[in-house]
């Protein structure tokens, strides 16, 4: 077994998870004993907001040998202190490589608008900054409010500074569950603004959506669809 500083950065890429969805008490120790199950954990990184230092609920967890990876993968969905965890494949290095990379060769492609829905009314922009920062800088998060009510319509917008960051995010992101339901996130062209965003969300498509919301989730589809 090599020594870790034997290994390029590449090679220990491949041997890092991304989490998220995390417990705001969780500490580095507790992802350690949960993924002590599927392999040896070398490093535990979690992620803090730099103003406040609170934990943004996202953290990479590197293991020793790279067949804990598909492992800790096919943890996704597992409570730690009672929140389902997502893992996913450690794409941060690569996305900013590659970004990093194709900006010395065309210069920086520029900012990209990205479409997120589908989002449960309890998420907030911090949540949403906290899953979609390590794929890039982020220039602007807009979650549509209803005015009268107060609460989130159930979606947003997302600019990143780079196009690059914005396609990764979009890939990695889109169809990903947050707090039960599947999250969509898409493209935004230059005409589409928040009146027309709900496009992306038909009816029909919002009924396939809620068959595994449960009941409560249901209701919650059920009084979006009604508020138009």
């Amino acid at each position: 077994r090599e020594p870790i500083d034997n290994l390029t950065p590449e090679e220990r890429d491949a041997r890092t998870v991304f989490c998220m969805q995390l417990a705001a008490r969780i500490r580095p120790r507790d992802l350690e004993e949960f993924f002590s199950t599927v392999g040896k954990v070398r490093d535990v990184r979690m992620i803090s907001d730099r103003n406040s230092r609170r934990s943004k609920g996202i953290a990479y967890v590197e293991f020793v040998d790279v067949s804990s990876v598909p492992l800790a993968i096919g943890l996704t969905g597992q409570r730690v202190l009672g929140v389902p965890i997502i893992v996913q494949a450690s794409q941060a290095e690569k996305n900013r490589a590659a970004a990093m990379a194709n900006n010395l060769q065309k210069g920086s492609a520029g900012p990209m608008r990205l479409y997120v829905g589908s989002l449960h009314f309890n998420i907030t922009e911090d949540m949403l900054r906290g899953i979609f920062e390590p794929f890039g800088r982020i220039e602007s998060i807009q979650l549509m409010m209803d005015s009268e009510t107060g609460r989130s319509k159930g979606y947003g917008f997302i600019t990143f500074s780079d196009s690059e960051c914005a396609k990764k995010a979009l890939e990695q992101l889109n169809g990903f569950e947050l707090a039960g339901r599947p999250m969509k996130v898409g493209h935004v062209t230059e005409r589409t603004d928040a009146s027309s965003a709900s496009s992306f969300l038909d009816s029909d498509e919002l009924e396939r959506t809620g068959i595994d919301l449960g009941t409560t989730g249901r209701l919650q589809l059920m009084a979006r669809l009604a508020e138009g």
